[in-house]
């Protein structure tokens, strides 16, 4: 793996066999940088593919298709990834069409205006959904801004969004050293270089962005009012100790209390009470902060019964501990984790460029550290998160 800087541009590049290159263009301005109008960083993204002043939107998609790969982009609350999977032939094609949107995307009003409508449709599909209509208000209660809004923004948002903003995003976080390049793949490091010359623009090297820490909001319990009908969900939200240590010893933990078919919460709610269908256990990071969240699904009428189950899954696993079977168990699950999200050149690319804006170790350094993690180490950070500062949210149905 080959780690440097060009122009400014910190670049990632890690040789792997084969007729195939991915490309992570990823920039260091998620929705937590989106300031004053929630969902800035998102509709920037879809602004990405509308046309830039030397194509216009048929012409950029056409472009990418050319270069017969997968072309798409993905806002988190960290960082904003336009990524890019072509043949390697195609590398100087690639970044070029990359160094295109980076430098030279337009917002044109009319385009705008009729993306801003997908946008508000995508925030109605997901109002649509009981489980990410619960999440999203929970998660609102639980953290305070930048962390605690809806990456996708709010109706409300979007609707006093304008041109201007996503162009003065646009200045402000689309520069070299705001902005990372990883690449996994056939392609040679000579190709790579050479395309950095012809397409790296000297003169846009700008700053670097870095986010605060997130702010606790709310705890306790709370119900949430309106939504869809028809199926209740809890979900329960456990504030975690960002440290890297502490998050994996979390997430090892994690794979024994929460969703899988072998794991506690699953047990509970689908077997032992058969209360529902949907059961999920995620964890939730960033610079700063983290999170765990448990949640599951009931009929109508039942949730309370439902986080009564949650909270006595949450309360036996801190007082019984883990056995060290179970232990080795999801040691072993979460090997398995980091070792398959190398296996996908476009997944490798990813998880380089999430290790380099945010700090967090790449899929082989995190395995290295979850093995001298000791049983004792993992009860303990589980025991921490369980106890600290937690959300019960409810969606009655």
């Amino acid at each position: 793996m080959r780690r440097f800087r060009f122009r400014g541009m910190r670049v990632v590049y890690e040789p792997s066999p084969g007729p195939i290159t991915a490309i992570v263009l990823s920039v260091r301005g998620g929705s937590r940088f989106d300031g004053s109008s929630p969902g800035l960083a998102h509709m920037t993204e879809h602004m990405l593919f509308q046309g830039t002043e030397r194509y216009d939107q048929l012409e950029l998609n056409r472009l990418a298709a050319e270069c017969g790969g997968q072309h798409n982009a993905e806002t988190g609350y960290e960082s904003l990834e336009i990524t890019f999977e072509v043949f390697n032939e195609d590398l100087d094609a690639a970044l070029g069409l990359l160094a295109e949107q980076f430098y030279r995307t337009r917002i044109d009003p009319k385009r705008f205006a009729k993306e801003r409508r997908v946008v508000l449709d995508e925030i109605r599909s997901y109002h649509d959904d009981p489980l990410d209509y619960l999440h999203e208000r929970g998660w609102r209660a639980f953290y305070d801004d930048p962390i605690g809004r809806p990456i996708c923004g709010t109706t409300r948002s979007l609707r006093a969004m304008r041109p201007r903003d996503v162009e003065r995003f646009l200045r402000g976080f689309f520069v070299n050293r705001n902005a990372v390049l990883c690449g996994v793949g056939g392609a040679s490091e000579e190709d790579l270089r050479g395309s950095l010359r012809r397409h790296v623009d000297p003169e846009r090297t700008g700053a670097s962005r870095d986010g605060s820490g997130a702010r606790g909001r709310r705890a306790g319990a709370m119900r949430v009012g309106g939504g869809p009908k028809g199926q209740g969900f809890v979900a329960r939200f456990l504030e975690l100790d960002p440290a890297v240590e502490n998050l994996l010893a979390v997430g090892v933990a994690l794979d024994l209390v929460g969703a899988d078919a072998d794991g506690q919460l699953f047990q509970a709610v689908r077997e032992e009470h058969g209360l529902g269908y949907e059961v999920s256990a995620d964890l939730e990071f960033g610079v700063g902060w983290g999170a765990a969240v448990l949640s599951a699904s009931v009929r109508p009428g039942q949730t309370d019964r439902l986080a009564g189950v949650i909270d006595r899954v949450l309360r036996d696993s801190v007082e019984q501990g883990f056995d060290p079977s179970d232990l080795a168990r999801a040691r072993k699950k979460r090997r398995y984790t980091h070792v398959s999200a190398g296996e996908r050149r476009i997944d490798r690319a990813m998880a380089l460029a999430d290790a380099v804006v945010t700090g967090f170790p790449l899929p082989e350094e995190a395995e290295r550290i979850v093995d001298a993690l000791d049983d004792d180490a993992v009860v303990a950070a589980w025991r921490r998160a369980v106890g600290g500062r937690s959300l019960v949210a409810v969606l009655p149905g």
